[in-house]
């Protein structure tokens, strides 16, 4: 049976596993990114490789920012600087001596969904990932969407917040909907650092009614919901899969689903659902835009 390594590339760690080509995980593990270092994190890449080498026929890759997956080269890196205008796929492969695939990490997300996940069935679905920042990814009349510059399903990106005094990057989702900003507003509050608060201390003080966690929750649930009333009635999909670590709160769906219906945004209109795969749809989904990618360069011309 054929093994893929894959490697879901992070600011904070790099995720990878030995998967078959039925998306079964066989082997997984992480390494530090060493805060975002793109030489750190390419080099525990080929150490990896190098001890899997015999079991492999191909490695996929999950990365952040804008990419396109025919040349497997990154325009952007996200919070990796050294990735920004860097061609990954021609730089590994001169290392590895096996075929390198590289996607976008949430457009992974919503090939892992449709692939072993909770959207099998469905031809019209989006993906919302949050977390520092949000992200997006879109499958519409059965193909993964990614847009004339592979910039498709941005979402962070939305301004989701009139300007007024503002500059425009500040009234973004993925500023006013996202946990990064959630626990810079939360500690100025509390008159804490940044580095002194997580998104569970703000949920949970929020859980026990504490009036200026109550007011960012809010405000948070919110824009949230704003960004997913927009998608919907511009995209009108079927189904909407929430992603990100803030899933593994129980309560989560039904405190968005309560600010869309205020919004008048029901069941009726968009089926609201958490991801399957959780942290471990990049690998899977990075092996399935693989194993595409290779069932394309066999075809015939």
């Amino acid at each position: 049976m054929s093994l893929y390594l894959a490697f879901d590339i992070g600011g904070t760690d790099v995720k990878w596993g030995l998967i078959d080509g039925e998306g079964e995980i066989r082997l997984q593990d992480q390494f530090s990114s060493n805060h975002a270092d793109g030489d750190a994190i390419l080099q525990g890449m080929v150490d990896q490789y190098r001890k899997h080498a015999a079991q492999i026929t191909g490695v996929a890759i999950s990365a952040p920012g804008f990419v396109d997956p025919d040349r497997g080269y990154l325009e952007t890196g996200g919070a990796i600087r050294s990735f920004y205008d860097f061609h990954m796929k021609a730089y590994l492969e001169e290392r590895m001596h096996v075929p390198v695939t590289v996607e976008n990490d949430v457009n992974c997300v919503a090939l892992a969904e449709k692939w072993k996940g909770n959207a099998q069935q469905d031809t019209d679905f989006l993906c919302l990932t949050i977390g520092t920042g949000v992200g997006g990814a879109l499958f519409l009349r059965n193909e993964l969407y990614r847009g004339h510059g592979f910039r498709a399903g941005e979402f962070g990106f939305m301004i989701t917040q009139g300007l007024h005094n503002h500059i425009p990057v500040e009234c973004t989702m993925s500023r006013v909907g996202a946990m990064r900003a959630l626990r810079e507003k939360y500690a100025m509050a509390m008159n804490l650092s940044p580095q002194e608060v997580t998104g569970f201390d703000v949920f949970a003080a929020y859980d026990r009614q504490e009036p200026i966690a109550v007011h960012l929750v809010g405000m948070f649930l919110q824009n949230i919901a704003i960004g997913i009333y927009n998608l919907c009635y511009i995209l009108n999909p079927k189904k909407i899969l929430l992603g990100g670590g803030i899933t593994s709160r129980e309560t989560l769906l039904a405190e968005i689903k309560g600010h869309l219906a205020y919004l008048g945004v029901t069941d009726k209109e968009v089926e609201l659902d958490l991801c399957h795969f959780r942290n471990n749809a990049g690998i899977v989904g990075a092996v399935y835009h693989h194993l595409q990618q290779q069932k394309i360069g066999k075809e015939p011309l």
